[in-house]
Protein backbone atom coordinates (compact mmCIF):
# COMPACT_ATOMS: atom_id res chain seq x y z
CA UNK A 1 0.00 0.00 0.00
CA UNK A 2 1.63 3.53 -0.73
CA UNK A 3 0.89 6.35 1.12
CA UNK A 4 2.46 8.89 -1.53
CA UNK A 5 -0.70 10.24 -3.01
CA UNK A 6 -2.73 10.48 0.63
CA UNK A 7 -5.30 13.39 0.94
CA UNK A 8 -6.51 15.52 3.80
CA UNK A 9 -9.12 14.89 6.10
CA UNK A 10 -12.21 16.51 5.30
CA UNK A 11 -12.92 16.87 8.86
CA UNK A 12 -10.36 18.25 11.46
CA UNK A 13 -9.49 18.16 15.08
CA UNK A 14 -9.75 19.77 18.54
CA UNK A 15 -6.80 20.08 21.20
CA UNK A 16 -7.06 20.79 24.51
CA UNK A 17 -3.86 21.34 24.98
CA UNK A 18 -2.46 22.39 28.47
CA UNK A 19 -1.40 26.12 27.34
CA UNK A 20 1.05 26.31 30.57
CA UNK A 21 3.66 24.70 28.46
CA UNK A 22 2.61 24.86 24.60
CA UNK A 23 1.28 27.44 22.37
CA UNK A 24 -0.01 27.38 18.47
CA UNK A 25 1.78 27.84 15.35
CA UNK A 26 0.22 29.30 12.89
CA UNK A 27 0.18 28.02 9.56
CA UNK A 28 -1.30 31.43 8.56
CA UNK A 29 -2.19 34.81 10.03
CA UNK A 30 -5.58 35.23 8.28
CA UNK A 31 -8.68 35.07 10.56
CA UNK A 32 -6.03 34.59 13.56
CA UNK A 33 -5.81 37.61 16.61
CA UNK A 34 -2.35 37.99 15.42
CA UNK A 35 -1.20 40.35 12.11
CA UNK A 36 1.83 38.60 10.89
CA UNK A 37 4.14 36.17 12.57
CA UNK A 38 6.00 38.84 14.36
CA UNK A 39 2.98 40.06 16.60
CA UNK A 40 2.63 36.17 17.14
CA UNK A 41 5.82 35.64 18.11
CA UNK A 42 5.91 38.85 20.24
CA UNK A 43 3.25 37.85 22.33
CA UNK A 44 4.56 34.57 23.51
CA UNK A 45 7.58 35.85 23.68
CA UNK A 46 6.83 38.04 25.97
CA UNK A 47 3.76 35.43 28.03
CA UNK A 48 7.00 33.34 27.93
CA UNK A 49 9.27 35.56 30.30
CA UNK A 50 6.18 36.55 32.53
CA UNK A 51 5.68 32.48 33.22
CA UNK A 52 9.82 32.11 33.90
CA UNK A 53 8.63 35.12 36.42
CA UNK A 54 10.80 37.96 34.55
CA UNK A 55 9.45 41.52 34.63
CA UNK A 56 8.96 42.78 31.31
CA UNK A 57 11.19 46.29 31.76
CA UNK A 58 11.78 48.33 28.74
CA UNK A 59 15.63 46.56 28.88
CA UNK A 60 14.37 42.34 28.93
CA UNK A 61 11.98 43.35 26.17
CA UNK A 62 14.75 44.82 24.12
CA UNK A 63 17.71 42.73 24.54
CA UNK A 64 16.26 39.55 25.49
CA UNK A 65 12.20 39.49 24.65
CA UNK A 66 12.58 40.76 21.18
CA UNK A 67 15.51 38.34 20.34
CA UNK A 68 13.29 35.20 21.35
CA UNK A 69 10.57 36.66 19.53
CA UNK A 70 12.69 36.47 16.56
CA UNK A 71 13.60 32.98 16.91
CA UNK A 72 10.51 32.11 17.24
CA UNK A 73 9.55 34.00 14.25
CA UNK A 74 12.80 32.34 12.07
CA UNK A 75 11.00 28.80 13.63
CA UNK A 76 7.67 29.48 12.38
CA UNK A 77 8.81 30.16 8.47
CA UNK A 78 11.63 27.20 8.63
CA UNK A 79 8.35 24.86 10.04
CA UNK A 80 5.60 26.17 7.64
CA UNK A 81 5.29 24.45 4.63
CA UNK A 82 8.31 22.19 4.96
CA UNK A 83 6.37 19.18 7.15
CA UNK A 84 3.34 17.54 6.21
CA UNK A 85 0.86 18.46 8.95
CA UNK A 86 -1.97 20.39 9.28
CA UNK A 87 -1.36 22.11 13.26
CA UNK A 88 1.47 23.05 14.30
CA UNK A 89 2.33 23.47 18.20
CA UNK A 90 5.63 24.49 19.77
CA UNK A 91 6.13 23.16 23.54
CA UNK A 92 8.03 25.75 25.74
CA UNK A 93 6.75 26.33 29.18
CA UNK A 94 8.79 29.12 29.94
CA UNK A 95 11.81 31.58 28.42
CA UNK A 96 14.25 29.26 29.48
CA UNK A 97 13.13 26.02 27.43
CA UNK A 98 14.25 25.67 23.45
CA UNK A 99 10.58 25.69 21.72
CA UNK A 100 10.27 22.15 20.37
CA UNK A 101 7.44 21.79 17.36
CA UNK A 102 5.21 18.80 17.47
CA UNK A 103 3.04 18.15 14.22
CA UNK A 104 -0.16 16.64 13.80
CA UNK A 105 -1.42 15.54 10.43
CA UNK A 106 -5.15 14.70 9.74
CA UNK A 107 -5.18 12.56 6.51
CA UNK A 108 -8.49 10.62 4.66
CA UNK A 109 -8.09 6.85 5.58
CA UNK A 110 -6.10 4.75 3.16
CA UNK A 111 -5.23 1.45 3.38
CA UNK A 112 -6.53 -0.93 6.21
CA UNK A 113 -5.60 0.14 9.70
CA UNK A 114 -2.50 -2.16 9.87
CA UNK A 115 -0.98 -0.64 6.91
CA UNK A 116 -1.59 2.86 8.46
CA UNK A 117 -0.07 1.81 11.56
CA UNK A 118 3.03 0.70 9.75
CA UNK A 119 3.37 3.32 7.35
CA UNK A 120 3.13 6.41 9.84
CA UNK A 121 4.61 4.67 12.97
CA UNK A 122 8.01 3.94 11.16
CA UNK A 123 7.32 7.32 9.31
CA UNK A 124 11.55 8.94 8.91
CA UNK A 125 12.93 6.25 9.86
CA UNK A 126 14.91 5.85 6.68
CA UNK A 127 18.10 7.88 8.75
CA UNK A 128 17.35 5.87 11.98
CA UNK A 129 20.67 4.46 13.43
CA UNK A 130 18.90 2.99 16.46
CA UNK A 131 15.95 0.58 16.37
CA UNK A 132 12.92 1.54 16.57
CA UNK A 133 10.74 0.72 19.27
CA UNK A 134 6.84 1.11 18.88
CA UNK A 135 4.48 0.24 21.72
CA UNK A 136 0.38 0.38 21.63
CA UNK A 137 -0.56 3.96 22.74
CA UNK A 138 -3.61 3.66 24.42
CA UNK A 139 -6.06 7.08 23.64
CA UNK A 140 -10.04 7.65 25.33
CA UNK A 141 -11.14 9.89 22.42
CA UNK A 142 -8.83 8.10 19.43
CA UNK A 143 -8.69 4.77 20.88
CA UNK A 144 -5.66 2.53 20.71
CA UNK A 145 -2.46 3.68 18.27
CA UNK A 146 0.91 3.34 18.25
CA UNK A 147 4.00 5.33 19.62
CA UNK A 148 7.16 4.75 18.11
CA UNK A 149 10.75 6.05 18.90
CA UNK A 150 14.23 6.33 17.70
CA UNK A 151 17.23 8.68 17.20
CA UNK A 152 18.78 8.77 14.00
CA UNK A 153 21.72 10.77 12.46
CA UNK A 154 20.87 13.70 9.41
CA UNK A 155 23.49 16.00 7.90
CA UNK A 156 22.83 18.59 11.30
CA UNK A 157 23.49 16.13 13.39
CA UNK A 158 22.16 13.21 16.05
CA UNK A 159 18.16 13.78 16.84
CA UNK A 160 15.30 11.65 18.16
CA UNK A 161 12.37 11.01 16.68
CA UNK A 162 8.80 9.96 18.03
CA UNK A 163 5.44 8.87 16.20
CA UNK A 164 1.85 8.60 17.39
CA UNK A 165 -1.13 7.49 14.64
CA UNK A 166 -4.36 6.42 14.98
CA UNK A 167 -7.45 5.92 13.28
CA UNK A 168 -10.80 7.43 13.27
CA UNK A 169 -13.14 5.57 11.63
CA UNK A 170 -16.40 7.70 12.71
CA UNK A 171 -14.83 10.93 11.09
CA UNK A 172 -12.40 9.00 8.39
CA UNK A 173 -9.83 10.06 10.02
CA UNK A 174 -5.50 9.00 10.70
CA UNK A 175 -4.06 11.28 12.83
CA UNK A 176 -0.58 11.24 12.64
CA UNK A 177 1.36 13.30 15.59
CA UNK A 178 5.21 13.53 15.42
CA UNK A 179 8.02 15.36 17.14
CA UNK A 180 11.85 15.71 15.85
CA UNK A 181 14.30 17.30 17.95
CA UNK A 182 18.29 17.67 18.14
CA UNK A 183 18.29 18.56 21.68
CA UNK A 184 18.18 14.85 23.39
CA UNK A 185 17.65 16.64 27.15
CA UNK A 186 14.82 18.78 25.66
CA UNK A 187 13.57 15.45 23.49
CA UNK A 188 12.78 13.61 27.06
CA UNK A 189 11.52 16.64 29.39
CA UNK A 190 8.99 17.06 26.20
CA UNK A 191 7.94 13.38 26.37
CA UNK A 192 5.77 13.41 29.36
CA UNK A 193 3.87 16.52 27.95
CA UNK A 194 3.40 15.62 24.93
CA UNK A 195 1.37 11.94 25.93
CA UNK A 196 -0.36 14.23 27.44
CA UNK A 197 -0.85 16.58 24.61
CA UNK A 198 -1.60 13.61 22.03
CA UNK A 199 -4.84 12.49 24.49
CA UNK A 200 -6.05 15.00 24.24
CA UNK A 201 -6.65 15.09 20.48
CA UNK A 202 -10.44 14.71 19.52
CA UNK A 203 -11.54 14.69 15.66
CA UNK A 204 -14.12 16.66 14.53
CA UNK A 205 -15.64 18.02 11.90
CA UNK A 206 -14.50 21.04 10.40
CA UNK A 207 -16.24 23.92 11.58
CA UNK A 208 -15.42 26.01 8.39
CA UNK A 209 -16.70 23.87 6.01
CA UNK A 210 -20.32 22.73 8.32
CA UNK A 211 -20.49 25.96 9.80
CA UNK A 212 -22.35 29.32 8.54
CA UNK A 213 -20.10 31.46 6.30
CA UNK A 214 -17.98 28.32 5.43
CA UNK A 215 -15.20 29.07 3.35
CA UNK A 216 -13.50 25.67 2.90
CA UNK A 217 -10.60 26.52 4.30
CA UNK A 218 -9.26 24.67 7.51
CA UNK A 219 -8.80 27.26 10.32
CA UNK A 220 -4.71 28.03 11.17
CA UNK A 221 -4.84 27.64 15.13
CA UNK A 222 -7.08 25.78 17.59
Amino acid sequence: MSFDHRKSTENWARIDYDRDVWFPIPLAFKGTKWADAAEWAFDYAGDRFLRGGRELTKKVVKKEVLPFAQSLVRGQSEIVGSVAAHKLYFHCPDYTKMPVAVAIALWKREGTREEAFQHYSYFGTKSATVQPVAEWFETEALGRGVKAQWSGVTEIGQYDQVNYIFRDDDFDTDVHVFLMSWDHQRFLEVLPDLDAFVRSIHCTPDPDKTGPGSTGQAPATS
